[in-house]
Order: C-alpha cells, then structure tokens, then sequence
C-alpha cells in the first residue's frame, strides 16, 4: 500500500512551479529579494562610514595626547595643560583621555583665542578655526587642528585624513617661531607642506 505522506510536499511544489511559471508573481518575487539585498548592503554601508569616522576623531584624540612624548617646550613642567577650543568629538575624547590616565596634566575648555598663552597644547575645532584669520603663535605653545587652511594661518600640527588614515601635517616654522622643538621620529610620520603664508606671533585681533 503506497503511503500518502508525500501528498502535501507534492502539492506545495506544483503551487510553487505554477507562481513561478507565471511572469508576474515571479517579478514581485524577485523585486522582493532585490529591494531587500539592497536595504542589507546599504545598512552595512552606513555602519562602516559610522566606524571609519569614528576612528578617525578617536585616532585625532590619541595622536593629540601623545605629542607631548616628542615635542620639547622652551621651559620645563612635569605637568602640561591641554586646551580646547570648540566643542567636537576630538576635544570631547580628548577630555576622556585624559581624564582616564590620571597623568595630571589639566584640560582647560577656551572660550576665546585670546587665552590660548595659558595652554602647552591647544586643539582648536575646525568650527571655531573657520572664525579665525590667523592662528596665534605664542612661545610655548603647540596649536593643533584639523581645518585644511590651519597651517597657513600659523598652526602647527594639522591632523589629516588621507587614505582611510590620519597624519599629522606639521609647519616646522610655524613651531620654531614658537620655541618648540619636535622629535625626529614624529617628523618621519609627519607630512612637511610649504607655507604659503609666513608666521606672525602674538595674538591676531
């Protein structure tokens, strides 16, 4: 006696021969699968972008907080005083940073351009860079920033990204004029552009 066990199986694959034989149950099935692949592949997009630009502030961050391993300073302090300028996500990981070693050194947030003189490293914003017409170059103090026309208005250290990268651009005059003096192992890394602009000291209006 033949067992009728198989019936169901049977009937399901001949309902599916028949909707695919028919061109437009099988057009709204294969637009289906295409809007869904493309809602996946977009998804997955946005999450790397997300990672990519994260990476890129916290590695502006790490890169801020360790110049001072290879920058000499005209006067001598076991403790430094980092500033930032401009609320973003570098100055707000920096912070952390700082905040997490326990190294003693204090961060100080400006309020204006003018009290940069009271800062060893300041991290001026890009927003708050665009505002400005020049960077101030003052002894003793190491200006970095991220804004593509920093280094010609006096900045020091310019955190690029380039190729899924960050590197630190660095006007060598721009930090002579300042007094400071920057390791050869930092300069290897480092990005040297010329300047289109010469540095002026003190602070601009």
């Amino acid at each position: 006696m033949q067992s009728n066990d198989c019936a169901p199986n049977n009937k399901i694959k001949q309902k599916m021969v028949g909707l695919i034989g028919k061109p437009y149950y099988f057009c709204r099935l294969y637009i289906l699968y295409f809007v869904v692949a493309l809602a996946l592949c977009i998804n997955t997009l946005a999450h790397k972008v997300h990672a990519h630009n994260a990476a890129d502030y916290e590695i502006s961050a790490v890169y801020i907080y360790r110049f001072s391993q290879f920058i000499t300073w005209p006067k001598t302090s076991e403790k430094l005083t980092y500033c930032t300028l401009g609320t973003d996500k570098v100055a707000l990981t920096l912070s952390r940073l700082l905040k997490a070693n326990n190294s003693g050194n204090n961060i100080v947030t400006l309020t204006n351009i003018n009290q940069i003189d009271q800062c060893q490293i300041a991290y001026i914003s890009p927003q708050r860079e665009q505002k400005l017409n020049q960077i101030p170059i003052e002894q003793g103090v190491l200006t970095i920033g991220s804004g593509q026309s920093f280094l010609n208005k006096g900045g020091m250290i310019e955190l690029r990204s380039m190729d899924n990268k960050v590197r630190p651009a660095i006007a060598l005059v721009n930090a002579k004029s300042a007094k400071l003096s920057i390791s050869s192992k930092l300069l290897k890394i480092a990005i040297l552009p010329k300047l289109e602009t010469q540095p002026v000291k003190g602070v601009q209006p």
